[in-house]
């Protein structure tokens, strides 16, 4: 299996984002994303090159919804509608998540 690299500004970005869930909608849906963000890597981790992601039209860059994610989780610890999306690179050895940002962001500009 490919190693994982987590940059640090995808820290603060899934940092801030539990942050936020939790001060909108509290501990339970933060726990809830939490676990969602940890198996999207993690389904990433496996298969980088899975079908349900998408270039992002800056260099080697994917995109891989959460919503995707989200289908595989189990109805208890299901988000409804997860709007962020994780930029990735990979090559044969390793798995690097760049950033995870809003889909409503602009991503260019963000990921430039």
């Amino acid at each position: 299996m490919r190693t994982l690299d987590v940059a640090r500004r995808a820290r603060r970005d899934i940092d801030l984002i539990l942050w936020t869930s939790h001060d909108r909608h509290g501990a339970r849906a933060a726990d809830r994303y939490r676990r969602l963000i940890a198996k999207a890597i993690e389904d990433l981790r496996a298969d980088p090159d899975r079908p349900s992601s998408r270039a992002a039209g800056i260099g080697d860059l994917r995109l891989y919804a959460l919503a995707v994610a989200a289908q595989g989780m189990p109805p208890t610890n299901r988000v409804g509608d997860p709007p962020h999306v994780i930029a990735y690179r990979f090559d044969d050895s390793r798995v690097e998540i760049v950033r995870v940002l809003h889909g409503a962001m602009d991503l260019p500009t963000h990921l430039a």
